[in-house]
C-alpha cells in the first residue's frame, strides 16, 4: 500500500482516513462533498501554516475557474460539519485577504501507528455500516463500502489486538451482514415479492462542456445574451459536486464555428457536450438546448424553454436543474442539502431583481427558505438584507422597520464569512442611506469591490454613492461597469440610466432607457428614468406618458409621486394636488417625505417643501442623500434653508 492509503490525521474528536476520503467523529462518518473534503485536506496537510485562497482554489477547482464566493461557501459547510465555534472550539482560522489556517493540534498516525488515545474515537461498525445503508441504494457499492469502513475500524490493530476484543469484531461482522440485508430490504421497499433491486446507474457523467450557444436571431444586440448564458451556467454547474466543468476561457474557441463534439469531448478530456441556441422575440427568449454523451455520440436529453428575459436568472436556474438531474450523478444528504439552497438562492436574486412588490416578498421567502436549508450560507443573508432595503427604496416598508433587519442579515452573512463581497454591499447601502456615515460607506463599497471585483451590484450602488457627492465622472464608469459585468441584469443596465440623469446627462439617459425597453417594456424602473430626463429637458407630455406607465406596472408610492411633480412642473395645478391627497391618505404603504416634498417644490410652495425635507431629515429618509444633485429641487437652491440641511445631512462641510 502506498504511504497515502495507510495515512490518518486526528484531531479533536475527529479522525481522517485519507485512503477512503472519510471524516469521522467518534467513529461515526461525518458527511463531507468531495470539495469539502479535499478543502480539509489541505488545511490538514499544512497545519499551523496560511494556506492562500488562491492555492485552495487551484487545488479543488483546478480546470474550473469559479468565484471566490465559492471557496468561501464551501469553507462555511466545512466550519459548520467540525462544529467550529460552538463552545469556544475553534479548528480553522480567517486570515483576513489572505486564505485560512487550521489551528487545532493534528496528529498523524499510519497503519501499525495508531497511538492509545485515538482508540477512543473507534466503536463497533454497526454505526458506520448503517450511514453506508442510508446513502446508497445499490447492495453490492453498500457491501463493498461497509466492507472498506469495517476495515477502518480495525485499521492499525494487530491481529493480537483483534483476538482479545473478540466481541467488537463480531459485532463488526453481523453489522455488516445486518447492513447489507437492510439495503436489500429497504431498496426493495415498497415493491412486489419477488421484484429484482436496480442497481445504480453506471453511466454517469462526471465531466461536461458547455459550449457557446448559437444566434439564431442573427442580429448583434441579441449576441451579449449568448455568452452570458453560457457563462453564467459554467459558473452554476460548477456548483455541482462530482461534476467538472470546464472553463469558459477554454471553450470559447469553439464559438461560430461547425462543431465536431466527438473531436470536442476528445480534446477538452470530458464525457458529454452541452449545445444550445438562442433565438429573441421581443421580450422572449426561445432557448434550445442538448445533452450529448460524446463517447458514443448518443442523445441524453434535449428541452426548449420559453421565458421573458426579465426570468433570465429563473431560466438559467432551471436549465442547470434539468442539466444535472440528466448527469446521474448521486449525491450524498450534504451535497444535496448545498444544491437545494443554491437553487433557492437563485430564485431569490430573481425575484429580488424584479423590484416589484411580489418579487421582493417572494425573494425574502426563497432567502429564508435557503437559510433554513443551510444556516451557513451566508449569501443568503445577503439577498435577504438586500430585500429589505429595497422595501425601503420602493415605498413598500418605513426605514425604521425595514433597515434594522437589513443590517441585521448583513451582520450575520459577515459574521459567517467576513470577506463576503455581497454583505459588505448590503451594508454599505445601509451606511450610505440610513445611517448617513460617508466614509465609513465608502469604505465597504470598496471592500466589497476588493474581495469580490466581479460582483455587478457592489459597482451599482458605490455608483450611487459617487453621484450623491457629486462625483459624476467616477459614478458614471462605475454604473458601466456595473452593466459590464452583469449585461443580462435589468436593474444594472436601468441603473446607468438613473446615474446619467443625476449627472445631467439626459440625453444619453434617455437613448439609454429607450434600448432596455424595446427588450423589455414592462420593466418599470427603465419608465422611471426616462420621464424624468423627458421632464428635465421640458418633455412633459412624455414624462407623464412614462410616469404614468410606471404607476400601473408597479404601483408603488414612489412611481405615483413622480408623476405627481410632473403634473406640477407642468402647471397641472389639480392633478398634482389629487396626487397629493392620494399619497397623503395612503396607511398601508409608506410614503417618502422627500418625494412629497418634491411635489411642493413643484408647485413652488416653498415652506410647504421645507416642511416635508424636515420630515424627511427626521425620519431619514433614503432619498435624501441625493438633495445636492436631485434637479427637481433646484428651485429651492437659493433659499439658506436648503445650504443649511444640505450640512446637517453631511453633504457639505
Amino acid at each position: 500500500m502506498s504511504d497515502e492509503t495507510n495515512h490518518f490525521y486526528e484531531f479533536g474528536r475527529f479522525r481522517v482516513n485519507v485512503a477512503e476520503r472519510l471524516l469521522l467523529r467518534e467513529g461515526e462518518i461525518v458527511p463531507l462533498t468531495p470539495k469539502v473534503f479535499e478543502i480539509l485536506l489541505a488545511l490538514l496537510e499544512n497545519s499551523g501554516h496560511v494556506v492562500s485562497k488562491d492555492e485552495l482554489m487551484r487545488r479543488v477547482w483546478p480546470e474550473t475557474f469559479v468565484e471566490e464566493g465559492n471557496l468561501t461557501q464551501n469553507i462555511s459547510t466545512l466550519r459548520k460539519a467540525l462544529g467550529d465555534g460552538q463552545n469556544g472550539c475553534q479548528y480553522i482560522e480567517t486570515i483576513a485577504r489572505r486564505g485560512y489556517r487550521f489551528v487545532a493540534s493534528v496528529r498523524t498516525s499510519s497503519n501499525g501507528e495508531v497511538d492509545s488515545s485515538a482508540q477512543s474515537f473507534e466503536q463497533p461498525a454497526v454505526a458506520v455500516a448503517a450511514q453506508a445503508m442510508a446513502e446508497t441504494a445499490n447492495p453490492a457499492v453498500a457491501q463493498r463500502d461497509a466492507e472498506k469502513i469495517a476495515q477502518v475500524t480495525f485499521a492499525g490493530r494487530s491481529l493480537a489486538w483483534v483476538n482479545h476484543h473478540k466481541t467488537a469484531a463480531i459485532f463488526a461482522l453481523l453489522a455488516l451482514i445486518i447492513a447489507t440485508a437492510g439495503i436489500i430490504y429497504f431498496t426493495g421497499r415498497g415493491k412486489p415479492t419477488g421484484s429484482t433491486v436496480e442497481a445504480a446507474p453506471t453511466n454517469v457523467i462526471d465531466s461536461i462542456a458547455v459550449l457557446p450557444f448559437a444566434n439564431e436571431t442573427a442580429d448583434s444586440d441579441t449576441e451579449f445574451f449568448n455568452d452570458e448564458i453560457t457563462e453564467s451556467l459554467i459558473n452554476n454547474l460548477s456548483q455541482l459536486p462530482k461534476l467538472r466543468v470546464v472553463p469558459r476561457s477554454l471553450v470559447v474557441a469553439y464559438k461560430a464555428k461547425q462543431p465536431d463534439l466527438r473531436s470536442i469531448g476528445r480534446d477538452l478530456n470530458v464525457r458529454a457536450v452541452l449545445t444550445g441556441s438562442v433565438e429573441r422575440v421581443g421580450d422572449i427568449l426561445n432557448i434550445q438546448v442538448e445533452l450529448i454523451d460524446v463517447t458514443n455520440m448518443s442523445h441524453l436529453w434535449g428541452q426548449h424553454y420559453r421565458r421573458k428575459i426579465s426570468d433570465i436568472l429563473l431560466m438559467q436556474e432551471d436549465i442547470s436543474s434539468d442539466i444535472f438531474n440528466n448527469l446521474r450523478l448521486k449525491l450524498n444528504v450534504e451535497e444535496e442539502r448545498q444544491l437545494k439552497a443554491f437553487n433557492l438562492y437563485l430564485k431569490g436574486r430573481n425575484y429580488l431583481n424584479k423590484r416589484t412588490e411580489e418579487g421582493l416578498q417572494q425573494g425574502i421567502e426563497f432567502f429564508k427558505q435557503a437559510i433554513e436549508t443551510d444556516p451557513n450560507y451566508a449569501a443568503a443573508y445577503a439577498g435577504l438584507a438586500d430585500c429589505y432595503n429595497m422595501l425601503v427604496v420602493y415605498g413598500l416598508s418605513q426605514p425604521k422597520d425595514a433597515f434594522p433587519q437589513a443590517e441585521d442579515a448583513a451582520r450575520r452573512a459577515l459574521k459567517i464569512d467576513d470577506t463576503l463581497a455581497e454583505a459588505h454591499t448590503s451594508l454599505a447601502f445601509i451606511r450610505h442611506r440610513w445611517t448617513r456615515e460617508r466614509e465609513e460607506a465608502e469604505n465597504e463599497f470598496k471592500l466589497a469591490i476588493k474581495y469580490k471585483p466581479g460582483y455587478a451590484p457592489a459597482h451599482q450602488w458605490y455608483s450611487s454613492y459617487l453621484v450623491a457627492l457629486e462625483r459624476f465622472d467616477e459614478a458614471v464608469a462605475e454604473a458601466r461597469r456595473a452593466q459590464e459585468l452583469d449585461p443580462l441584469s435589468f436593474i444594472s443596465n436601468a441603473h446607468l440610466g438613473w446615474v446619467l440623469y443625476l449627472a445631467g446627462r439626459y440625453d444619453e439617459a434617455i437613448e439609454h432607457c429607450k434600448k432596455l425597453l424595446d427588450v423589455d417594456p414592462n420593466f418599470f424602473p427603465a419608465h422611471r428614468y426616462l420621464g424624468l430626463a423627458y421632464e428635465q429637458q421640458g418633455k412633459y407630455k412624455e414624462a407623464i406618458v412614462e410616469f404614468q406607465e410606471g404607476v400601473r406596472l408597479s404601483g408603488n408610492p414612489l412611481m405615483l409621486a413622480l408623476l405627481g411633480h410632473a403634473y406640477a412642473a407642468s402647471s397641472k395645478r389639480a392633478e398634482a394636488e389629487r396626487v397629493l391627497a392620494d399619497l397623503q391618505g395612503q396607511k398601508q404603504r409608506y410614503v417618502s417625505p422627500y418625494t412629497i416634498a418634491a411635489i411642493y417644490a413643484g408647485l413652488g410652495e416653498r415652506d410647504e417643501a421645507f416642511k416635508w425635507l424636515e420630515r424627511a431629515f427626521d425620519e431619514r429618509d433614503i432619498w435624501l442623500m441625493n438633495l445636492k444633485v436631485d434637479p427637481v429641487f433646484i428651485p429651492l437652491r437659493s433659499d439658506k434653508r436648503f445650504a443649511e440641511l444640505l450640512r446637517r445631512i453631511g453633504l457639505t462641510a
